[in-house]
């Protein structure tokens, strides 16, 4: 296997009509990613979230980063049926989801790549300026 590959990893789920369904995670540096679908499958059959992290790009979009119980890492949610990742417009749809989608109601971290501006960080100096101190 060469170091510019990723490593899949795949973890038999026996379905309902006692078929096997695969709910897989593929590890890739220094990311790691799992489908909505297979999150669904996790809690239903009983494993839990012990962390949600919503991180806003530098284009304004929100990705989920989950902790499971029982898992090591960190992992991006995709899309329900993409490797894709599955990104909100709004802060307030991610929360919705993980609220709606998955049942968590736990605390949500908030990060950003966003830098601020030349402007934003000029009219921040200028209210800092005009505190009294």
């Amino acid at each position: 296997m060469s170091l510019g590959h990723s490593v899949m990893n795949t973890d038999q789920i026996a379905g309902d009509e006692g078929r096997s369904e695969d709910a897989w995670v593929i590890g890739a540096n220094p990311e790691l990613a799992i489908r909505a679908r297979n999150v669904s499958m996790y809690l239903e059959r009983g494993g839990s979230l012990k962390e949600v992290r919503l991180t806003e790009s530098e284009h304004g979009d929100w990705s989920v980063w989950l902790r499971l119980a029982g898992r090591t890492g960190e992992y991006r949610l995709a899309k329900f049926k993409s490797d894709a990742p599955k990104l909100y417009r709004d802060v307030s749809l991610a929360v919705a989801a993980c609220r709606d989608d998955f049942g968590y109601f736990g605390p949500i971290i908030l990060s950003t790549d966003k830098q601020p501006s030349a402007a934003t960080r000029a009219a921040g100096q200028d209210a800092g300026a005009s505190q009294p101190g």
